[in-house]
């Protein structure tokens, strides 16, 4: 994952590093090739960034990470 476009989306949302840190840590132990968990984590993402994501998009995005994993391209899709 491309560290600089994930320090853009941060501060192109105005969303507080700590809040960046809790979920690190929340994700830090998190099964991440358990569907719901991916949601999960998307979900919190999108409450952080105040950009409220459907049902479609939400699925889009589940099956980039089940896919590919955490790349460029997910930021392309938020």
């Amino acid at each position: 994952m491309n560290f600089n476009k994930a320090l853009q989306f941060i501060t192109d949302n105005n969303i507080q590093p700590e809040a960046v840190f809790e979920l690190v840590e929340k994700v830090k132990n998190m099964d991440l090739s358990n569907e719901e968990n991916i949601r999960n984590v998307i979900k919190d993402v999108s409450i952080l960034a105040g950009k409220p994501i459907d049902k479609a998009q939400e699925d889009n995005i589940v099956r980039e990470i089940m896919k590919n994993g955490v790349n460029d391209n997910l930021f392309n899709m938020l």
